[in-house]
């Protein structure tokens, strides 16, 4: 006996076995469009960068300044670290008039005449066919040789019974940010088609850079345990007037979280979407 052949080319057998993989693909689209979620706060602890248990009094001693305003940088930062300090740390926070370290600005290099010594220096490395160096890595060797001269920490450390030292290096400055830079709008032809125009634009802008390498000094002993930089710029255009102070305390007031997350546990708040 002949059989009888399928006049669909065998598609009917097709389709029966692909109708358990297509109702299984239906139902889950079913299922994930009847799932729920909710948001859920979360909060994860961050410890401390530097380990201070043995330490119950902080000192905030004087920075070696760099600046091109006139903004008295050290001061400033002195008072500004100290309330924060107050208000987000468990350690004591000294009063004292710590001896300024330096300014190394160039108005102040100028007046004491070091600028005539970085020549000398100059004059001689090209004699001597070494190697020469900028003015600015001059300066950051000059400071260093102030911020890590152990006996000076040690002989204030021991003024205070000991306590955890911050000071470090500090620049502040403003410079022109002007320039050109493109703008994209979006125009409609006579056919009323969306259509993109580009163009440059010359914009006046002043930038404002701050700058801070703090070290934290065992007040025991003098030596540097930690020492970390960060830095953070902000530039206002044409019609955005504003000080250089003002534009150092918004610049601190995005330092100040690294700064503290150095010396004290910091929790990370966000959210979690869960199903239901």
């Amino acid at each position: 006996m002949r059989e009888k052949s399928d006049p669909t080319g065998g598609r009917a057998g097709t389709d029966r076995r692909r109708s358990p993989l297509f109702f299984s693909l239906l139902l889950g689209v079913f299922v994930a469009s009847c799932t729920s979620y909710y948001e859920v706060p979360i909060e994860v602890p961050i410890d401390a960068k530097l380990d201070i248990s043995r330490f119950n009094r902080i000192l905030v001693a004087s920075f070696t300044t760099q600046t091109n305003e006139r903004l008295d940088l050290d001061s400033e930062t002195v008072r500004l670290l100290r309330n924060q300090l107050r208000m987000r740390s468990n350690l004591q926070v000294l009063d004292a008039e710590v001896e300024p370290l330096g300014d190394f600005s160039q108005e102040a290099l100028e007046d004491a005449g070091l600028l005539i010594e970085f020549a000398e220096i100059e004059e001689k490395a090209r004699a001597d066919g070494e190697e020469e160096i900028s003015q600015q890595e001059w300066i950051d060797l000059e400071q260093d040789k102030l911020l890590e001269d152990e006996d000076y920490w040690m002989q204030l450390g021991e003024e205070y019974q000991n306590p955890l030292i911050v000071t470090g290096k500090l620049s502040f400055g403003s410079e022109s940010r002007s320039g050109f830079t493109r703008r994209d709008r979006y125009t409609r032809d006579a056919f009323n088609r969306p259509q993109l125009q580009r163009s440059q634009q010359f914009q006046e802008r002043t930038g404002f850079t701050l700058s801070a390498e703090f070290y934290f000094i065992d007040g025991e002993t003098g030596r540097t345990i930690h020492r970390e930089r960060f830095s953070e710029e902000v530039i206002y255009g044409r019609d955005e007037q504003t000080s250089a102070l003002s534009s150092y305390f918004e610049l601190m007031d995005r330092l100040l979280p690294n700064f503290l997350s150095i010396l004290s546990p910091q929790t990370f708040r966000g959210t979690r979407i869960l199903l239901k």
